[in-house]
């Protein structure tokens, strides 16, 4: 069977499907899907020798081993917005390693799998014990969420950001992202935005050039993390940057 039946298509609605390795019961890759989608990848697979991607080169295997990959709905009689939401649950519970998937899915940044101390912060954070500590709080400027890397939080931390000399008071920098801390940094050094840095080509003919800091993380400041800051940016407030104590 490679297609649905109008009438099958119709009662299933939108659907959320696996792809599975008959040669060891492996879910290889996870899919939201109308009508005959399901059957597409094995298609596509066999029917463009050219095209070329982890998920179609497993299908390939399973068929030159002489089997059919197997088809599997997991949810069916969705709407598109709750398959979506099936889809992301699906792969973030099984893995993007286990998987061929390339994408994690709709909204798993948003409402993915994360603790419940990180969903507290998302919509309840305890507002931040007073600051006693030289900080510039840094409004990064991609959005944050549980899936980001320790590598991927600090990039877009330390740089690059247009400050003046009040900067070299600052012990510390506070990675805050919808008014929530999720990391503070030692502030070891400062030096200017140059050739090869991210975005340095904003920097050409203008006289203020951005700063970036080298630092670590200031576990000793661990408290701090998933704490609310908003009361300290006040409202309509443009800048990405704040100064405390210093």
């Amino acid at each position: 069977m490679n297609a649905f039946t109008p009438y099958v298509s119709e009662r299933l609605k939108a659907y959320v499907y696996l792809l599975i390795d008959p040669r060891d019961g492996e879910v290889f890759y996870v899919g939201k899907g109308n009508g005959s989608r399901v059957f597409a990848h094995a298609l596509n697979a066999l029917g463009n020798e050219e095209a070329a991607s982890d998920k179609l080169d497993r299908i390939r295997e399973v068929h030159a081993a002489s089997q059919d990959v197997e088809h599997q709905l997991l949810r069916f009689g969705l709407t598109d917005r709750t398959a979506f939401e099936v889809e992301a649950a699906a792969i973030q519970l099984l893995g993007l390693d286990e998987l061929t998937n390339k994408v994690e899915g709709h909204h798993v940044w948003l409402r993915g799998r994360m603790t419940t101390d990180v969903a507290i912060s998302l919509f309840d954070a305890p507002q931040v014990p007073g600051i006693k500590e030289r900080v510039i709080l840094f409004r990064i400027p991609r959005l944050w969420s549980p899936e980001m890397s320790a590598e991927e939080l600090y990039e877009t931390t330390q740089g690059w950001w247009t400050l003046g000399p009040r900067r070299n008071g600052a012990d510390y920098a506070f990675a805050v992202n919808r008014g929530v801390i999720r990391e503070m940094y030692r502030i070891d050094s400062w030096r200017q935005r140059q050739a090869g840095d991210r975005d340095w080509e904003q920097d050409i003919g203008k006289s203020r050039k951005r700063w970036g800091f080298s630092g670590q993380v200031a576990d000793e400041l661990a408290h701090y993390r998933n704490t609310s800051v908003r009361h300290l940016f006040k409202q309509g407030e443009s800048l990405p940057f704040k100064y405390v104590n210093c």
